[in-house]
């Protein structure tokens, strides 16, 4: 299929319309289209354009739509448009009327402005010829056009008018198109002059503000949303597929026995005969049958189940990122409880969805060892991603006792002791409904109001009730932190979070679950007048405990998370 060429002048002060005529082209032909925009820039940097900026001139490619014939060797039929062009039909159409009779065709418009100003305030100009030489289908190959070459076009005694009046060519050269490939919005009109195939906004579009509903500005509106739509879809699977990519700074992180079995395998692909390194084939098939056959791996063998609450589809990831992550680092297996529920292995479990809970209650109903992994204590307020997950054997949150740690994670992340202050209101937040079915409580509305009918016999506080909002407003003008600012005398919640984000804001906190924070703070709902206020030794050794206890995606994968969770006393 011949191929059709089409430059585009491009103008950086309207880059949209040359996006949209681009996109317009494209949408309305099956031709294989070569387009490639007419930038100033770029034509300088080629040491083909070096003319000084005529000040005259009220578009970048004013006199740059010129070198079409040496940017096309002198070869072949191009088309030329201005960027403010809005294609209704088939280009081929157009290139269909090519006769080599002609060094160039034309629509031949008797057009005469009104004076004044266009676009974005440029000043209107009038001149034999206006707008012809706004679309032209050139014969780059025809002998008379060698004139065009780059002495001619750079010399500055060569005017704007010499060359949109076409006065290198005798007018025999010079064929006629129909206006209806460049129809002059608000010049031409339907139906008496035709039917539009390329629009053609020449004293302003859409894309100005002053002309935003001008003539058939809606026909511009229209291509403009398309590519934009198509620019995004573009966009998000460049993203997906970025994002499904080995990405080699990350996994320079692996397990050091992981590691070793890449190296072996670079070695063998450069010493397939094993003369300089020592690794044979016979090496490398025994390296995966062991690898793979069960039992034999060095860490006890570990398998992820599929978390099921969430769309994978429109997260550009195919499993679960934080599971994969901690299956590499423990040399385990990604897989779904399905597959795993009749087997003996520990399980690594993340969130509360569907088949984590089924996993879940199974473990803890037979003992069977798990992992869970869910968003980190603390650390992530201000972040859009979660960067920090806590790990926990055998349990959602880690429950303790407090193990004496360094402090060098906790500065890592970030964390100042606030003093207890007085508040007047009690602050309510109930947990989330698969929270509530796995521990098998009653609904959070039924839990909310029974929490406020039994806190009536013990206070006439007033009582507010905080329900979860979505993350983006969590991490901007609906978080926690500023809640609890609004004079709070005690936050309380079943085993969320929460409570341990009200004692590191200052704000004493009841847990009527298991939670992190009950190693410090409240169970109790009597208790809500003689509330536990950890002093500043207290909380920062609670603190250095739970750092060590949450992890990145970086820890998970290098076999540092799995060595410290199993180490310490969960």
């Amino acid at each position: 299929m011949e191929e059709l060429k089409i430059y585009i002048g491009y103008d950086s002060r309207e880059s949209i319309a040359y996006h949209v005529a681009k996109h317009s082209i494209l949408k309305n032909t099956k031709m294989k289209i070569d387009i490639v925009p007419i930038k100033q820039d770029d034509v300088r940097d080629q040491k083909i354009y070096w003319r000084e900026e005529d000040k005259l001139a009220s578009t970048e490619f004013t006199f740059t739509r010129y070198l079409i014939p040496h940017l096309n060797d002198y070869k072949g039929w191009a088309l030329f448009i201005d960027c403010d062009f809005v294609a209704l039909d088939d280009v081929k159409k157009l290139f269909d009327q090519r006769n080599d009779k002609y060094a160039l065709m034309c629509a031949q418009h008797d057009y005469t402005p009104k004076p004044g100003v266009k676009m974005d305030g440029k000043q209107q100009t009038v001149y034999p010829r206006k707008n012809w030489s706004s679309m032209m289908l050139i014969n780059c190959g025809h002998p008379e056009n060698k004139k065009l070459d780059l002495n001619l076009i750079n010399n500055p005694k060569t005017t704007g008018a010499y060359l949109h009046r076409f006065s290198w060519l005798d007018d025999s050269l010079i064929g006629k198109l129909s206006h209806e490939w460049n129809w002059l919005v608000g010049w031409y009109k339907e139906p008496e002059d035709g039917k539009p195939k390329f629009l053609h906004y020449t004293e302003g579009g859409p894309w100005f503000e002053k002309y935003a509903d001008c003539e058939y500005c809606h026909e511009w509106y229209k291509v403009e949303r398309e590519f934009v739509g198509a620019r995004n879809d573009s966009q998000k699977q460049k993203m997906r597929n970025d994002r499904l990519a080995i990405k080699l700074p990350e996994y320079l992180s692996l397990p050091k026995s992981t590691i070793k079995e890449i190296e072996n395998y670079i070695q063998y692909s450069v010493d397939p005969s094993g003369r300089y390194y020592g690794i044979t084939q016979e090496h490398m098939m025994s390296v995966i049958q062991n690898k793979f056959k069960k039992g034999t791996t060095k860490t006890k063998k570990v398998a992820a189940i599929f978390n099921d609450d969430l769309n994978y589809d429109n997260r550009d990831y195919v499993y679960d990122e934080y599971l994969e992550s901690l299956i590499i680092g423990t040399g385990g297996t990604l897989s779904n409880w399905e597959d795993e529920k009749t087997s003996n292995c520990p399980v690594i479990i993340r969130g509360v969805g569907k088949s984590s809970q089924l996993a879940i209650k199974h473990c803890w109903n037979t003992g069977r060892t798990f992992y869970a992994i869910d968003t980190g204590y603390f650390g992530n307020s201000k972040s859009k991603s979660k960067g920090w997950h806590r790990i926990t054997k055998n349990n959602l949150q880690n429950l303790g006792p407090i193990i004496e740690r360094p402090g060098d994670r906790l500065k890592m992340i970030g964390y100042n002791y606030r003093k207890f202050k007085d508040g007047r209101k009690i602050l309510i937040c109930p947990p989330s409904e698969k929270v509530m079915n796995l521990f098998g409580q009653p609904d959070p509305q039924t839990w909310t109001d029974n929490v406020i009918k039994e806190l009536k016999q013990y206070t006439n506080r007033p009582i507010e009730v905080r329900l979860k909002p979505v993350r983006t407003e969590r991490i901007s003008t609906k978080s926690i932190e500023s809640a609890l600012h609004q004079d709070v005398h005690c936050l309380i919640t079943y085993n969320s979070i929460a409570a341990l984000e009200a004692l590191m804001q200052g704000v004493p906190s009841i847990a009527l679950g298991q939670n992190c924070a009950t190693l410090v703070c409240n169970t109790k709902l009597s208790e809500i007048e003689n509330l536990n206020r950890p002093d500043k030794e207290t909380m920062y050794g609670l603190m250095c405990h739970l750092s060590y206890c949450q992890f990145t995606r970086t820890e998970m994968m290098n076999g540092y998370a799995w060595d410290i969770v199993n180490d310490s006393t969960t």
